[in-house]
């Protein structure tokens, strides 16, 4: 006769449980043990990167998304700045501005709605190596360096966010963001150092541009699309000076495109053009 339990288990199973429960007690689990891709709170992680004599380290905390971007040459710190959030990659662009040269960029976001990027250009050629910065304003892509006419090397591609929400005191003027101007300009690597370039230095590069967005402002205003037509009038402007035209022409232009509202302040916007464009200047130099 077999012998069942209480809860209908015969005694050859009950006492396979028991034999099998009694191992387990005997197992001991490891832990896992801690590897070097750890990240332990608080501590920090370092990435490097070189060009020539110049170091740049950024420093990210484990937890968080913001970071310290620190420039050095040997043990003489040159420059930091803490970023809100990695945008881009820093990386080394050979071969730029010139064959013998290569330039190192690292972006810094603020943070914010819409702004603001530092970018970080680090340049070295044959002569040395020297380090710039350049605010890009609400730019939020990557820069592009371009070849074109009157340019010795290459030339990098950024924007002149001046007009941003543009509007005038004592007047119901006013550009929203999406319809606010970015205009093109050009830095350009001069003397050891980048700076912005100058009208007339780019003739045939602005007057292209001046073509580009007048053919444009000819349709915005055909559908009649007052306000996206006021900005694409006071960009051709822009580059009309840029290519190297007199004010009384760029005026022209206002005159032309401009909706029957904003004709009146016209004399007005093109003083804020010559302005902008003359006083365009992103880039302080580090070292």
């Amino acid at each position: 006769m077999r012998i069942r339990s209480d809860f209908g288990l015969e005694a050859d199973v009950i006492k396979k449980l028991i034999a099998i429960f009694a191992l387990c007690a005997m197992t001991v689990i490891p832990l896992r043990t801690a590897t070097a891709g750890d990240k332990p709170p608080g501590r920090k992680a370092t990435v490097q990167f070189k060009l020539g004599e110049l170091a740049l380290d950024i420093t990210r905390a484990f937890e968080g998304r913001g970071y310290l971007l620190e420039f050095s040459k040997g043990r003489e710190k040159l420059f930091d700045c803490e970023c809100a959030f990695e945008t881009h990659q820093p990386r080394t662009v050979p071969h730029t501005p010139f064959h013998d040269c290569h330039t190192l960029l690292a972006y810094c976001f603020s943070g914010g709605a819409h702004c603001c990027t530092t970018l970080f250009i680090a340049t070295q050629c044959d002569s040395g190596e020297s380090l710039d910065m350049a605010d890009l304003g609400h730019s939020a892509g990557e820069v592009q360096f371009i070849l074109t006419d009157g340019a010795k090397g290459k030339v990098m591609k950024v924007h002149d966010w001046q007009f941003a929400y543009y509007g005038l005191e004592n007047s119901e003027i006013q550009l929203s963001f999406a319809s606010s101007p970015a205009m093109t300009r050009l830095l350009v690597f001069d003397n050891g150092h980048w700076r912005a370039d100058r009208a007339g230095e780019f003739i045939g590069f602005y007057s292209r541009l001046a073509r580009q967005i007048k053919t444009k402002a000819c349709i915005s205003a055909r559908r009649r699309w007052t306000e996206l037509t006021a900005s694409l009038a006071i960009e051709a402007a822009y580059y009309d000076l840029m290519s190297g035209k007199p004010v009384e022409e760029a005026a022209r232009v206002l005159d032309r495109f401009f909706p029957d509202r904003w004709k009146p302040d016209s004399g007005k916007i093109i003083q804020d053009v010559c302005r902008a464009a003359s006083e365009f200047n992103p880039v302080q130099t580090i070292r």
